[in-house]
Formats: C-alpha cells, structure tokens, sequence
C-alpha cells in the first residue's frame, strides 16, 4: 500500500517537528510520499525520514498545468469541488485560502494518479485536508484527516470533509468533542481519538546532584503563558529557590518575554535559547540534561492546546510536568506523574513548581511512571499502528466519492 501524507510545511521547514516519529514510523511499515502544501523551498530539513517528498509550491507554472490537465481528464467533478469551495459552508478567510489552493490540489491529484498512491491521509483539518478532499472528490483515491486544535475552530468545510473521509483522527479526546459540536449528530461516529506519539528512548541515565533545571519548550505566543511562568519563577528566586530555566522556542512574543526576563531581575537563572532543533531537545531530556518539564498554557475558545509533543517527549524521558490544566494535558498527565495547576496562577504554579524541586526522590518516582505512561499510550509505534489499522480498513482501491461510513470513537 502506498500512502501520500498531506501537511503545511514538513519536512521542507524546520517545523512540524511533531509529525517526524510518526513519518518514520509509518515509512518503517509501507511506501510513503509526503506533500507539504506551502513549501518554501523544496530542501528537506529532516534527514533519513524514509519517506518520498512532492514539494511543489503553492502554485507556480508546473502547478497550474498540473492543474489544467487534471481538470480536463475530469471536468466534472473538478467543478463540483470548486463549486462545494465557493459555496460550501466556509468562513470568509477560509474559502479565499481554499480558492488559492485549488489549483495545488487538482495538481496534486494529478500526481498521486501518476504515483500509484492507494490513501491520502491529510495532517490538518484546513488547507492540507482541503488538498485531500479535492484529491478525493476528483480521483475517488479514499482520504483520512488528522485534527489537533486550531483547525477544529478553521470553519473549513468540516462537514463536508468529515463526510466524505474515510475517517477523522483527532489528537485528543477533549478536541473530539470540540469537533463533533461543530458537525451534524450523524457524523460524531466518524471521528476517533486516537493520539500523536513520540519516540520513547532508552531509560536515560540517573541525574546527577545539581541545582535543579527546568525546561519549557514552547512557542513564544500569547497562549503559551510565558509571563506567568516568569513571575511564578521570580516569587520562587525571592523564596530562596535554587534553580535554572531554559525557554527552548521562539515567536512573536520574543521580545515581550526577554523584557520580562530582565523585569523580574530572572537573567542570573533564565536562558533563552531561541528555536532549537528537536533532535537537540530529545538528546537534552534522554541525557538527563533536564529535572523537571513546565508549561504555563492558557487557553480561551479557539484557542487552547492539544497534547503537547514536548510534554510527551520530557515524560518519555523520565521527566515530569508541571503543567496548566488547559487544552487536553490532563489526558497525558496522571496522578504520579507530575502535577497540574489552574492557568494564569503564579502564585499556585511556583508552589507546584516547588514542591516538584524539593523532593528529587519523589520527583524522580513521578518520572518513571510518567515514562510508563507514555510508552503505554503514546509511543509512536502504538499509535501509528492504529492509525495505519484505520488506512488499511479504509481500503486501498479507488472508488467514487461516498456519502457515509460508520466508525466507532475509541
């Protein structure tokens, strides 16, 4: 079976980190040929993914006669999808980004005819998974979806999409829910929880005896919470403390975060380390270079995390979390396993943070059990194997757009 694998810009952009274990995996077990939707260039950043790459832009000459000649092998059906886009159930924003993709996605059509491939399976519910339903609608190839969080709220064709696909996988179940209250009753049994995972790597070595590091891999946006963890980490300095925290990530809200840094006087014991590559973060935690994983998420609607890939990474290396009860990370974070604190509390976050710091043999129990957790319902080969389960039961042989097919949530 040879499957294509939709995103936005992995592997052709250092970002997407969260789909490499997966990508890996699943070259590890059938063909696969990975489509980023907006590549900026058609250099790949990862290297030994196993995977075939089709890095056509968005649109330029080769593209646009891609299209053409798939939209007279089909006429048709290419104008019903373009006709769903114009005036499907979209937002604004949405169906003037799906117009400008069209001609990407009867491109793409066209190659995964030519390439042989049997399922598409779209990484997002927006833009790659608009490439997929096109893909479908004019070639009959069955597609899949995966949905993590932003997407669920794009107003992008949902309906029609989840109608229409074989299957929509959502990373979490609180996002499952999420979704299925935006689509009609009769699609809730299409959509299935089933989780990314990560790379569980060997038992790491024991930490040694130092002053305490924190990690927050995360990006610099407004969600993430960094000014609450910052002064959370400044009431803990003021308490006599000892500690040190690394911000791996950068974004928009770099320069508002360095200003706090040096507002709550935190230089001496924060570092800022910018976007580092994942591969360094995973050699970081499997080193024991780390004692404790914190995030400060918050979340309003539309707006919130799913199941954190860095969370899970730190838990597979045997360090715990001390998180914000946002998003979904309470289906990822047990009893024993770390702590979870409610948002936009400092006060209560350093608390958390402390009673994490000042007991290492606790602290260290609390990782091996997050470690078990992970390898029990995230590692990448248990949650790849049903999500390939899922593509295979979908069927490889081309058939006509179908209306309906029943899938039970798990």
């Amino acid at each position: 079976m040879k499957l294509a694998y939709v995103t936005a810009l992995f592997p052709c952009a250092p970002a997407e980190q969260f789909f490499e274990a997966e990508v890996r995996s699943i070259a590890r077990q059938m063909e696969i040929v990975l489509i980023p939707t907006r590549p900026p260039s058609a250099d790949v950043c990862y290297s030994d993914l196993g995977a075939g790459v089709l890095a056509m832009p968005l649109f330029d000459r080769r593209v646009a006669s891609l299209a053409a000649r798939q939209a007279v092998k089909t006429p048709g059906r290419a104008l019903a999808a373009l006709a769903q886009i114009v005036f499907g159930r979209s937002s604004l924003r949405a169906r003037a980004v799906n117009l400008f993709a069209f001609p990407k996605a009867l491109a793409v059509a066209h190659e995964v005819r030519r390439l042989g491939i049997d399922h598409v399976h779209a990484a997002w519910l927006t833009t790659p998974a608009t490439i997929a339903w096109v893909v479908h609608r004019v070639t009959g190839i069955p597609f899949s979806i995966t949905a993590h969080q932003h997407d669920i709220f794009s107003g992008n064709l949902l309906a029609a999409k989840v109608r229409d696909a074989s299957f929509t996988r959502v990373i979490s179940e609180r996002n499952r829910q999420k979704l299925i209250e935006r689509l009609p009753r009769a699609y809730a049994e299409r959509c299935v929880t089933l989780h990314l995972g990560v790379e569980v790597p060997p038992v790491p070595p024991p930490p040694p005896e130092r002053i305490p590091r924190i990690l927050c891999a995360a990006r610099l946006c407004e969600w993430k919470g960094h000014r609450y963890l910052l002064e959370a980490l400044a009431q803990l300095r003021d308490r006599g403390i000892a500690f040190s925290c690394d911000l791996a990530g950068d974004g928009e809200l770099r320069a508002e975060v360095t200003a706090l840094v040096e507002r709550f006087a935190l230089g001496d014991r924060v570092q800022m380390l910018g976007n580092v590559p994942h591969a360094d973060v995973v050699g970081a935690l499997a080193r024991s270079d780390y004692d404790l994983f914190v995030l400060a998420s918050t979340e309003r609607e539309g707006e919130h995390e799913g199941i954190p890939v860095a969370a899970m990474e730190a838990m597979a290396a045997r360090v715990p979390v001390v998180s914000t009860t946002t998003g979904s990370l309470a289906e990822l974070v047990g009893p024993g396993e770390g702590l979870l604190v409610p948002q936009r509390d400092p006060a209560v976050l350093g608390r958390a943070i402390e009673t994490m710091l000042a007991d290492p043999d606790e602290r260290r129990r609390d990782g091996a059990r997050a470690r078990a957790h992970v390898e029990a319902s995230f590692e990448t080969g248990v949650t790849t194997a049903a999500l390939l389960r899922l593509v295979i039961a979908a069927g490889g042989a081309a058939q006509l757009p179908r209306a309906s097919t029943t899938m039970r949530a798990v």
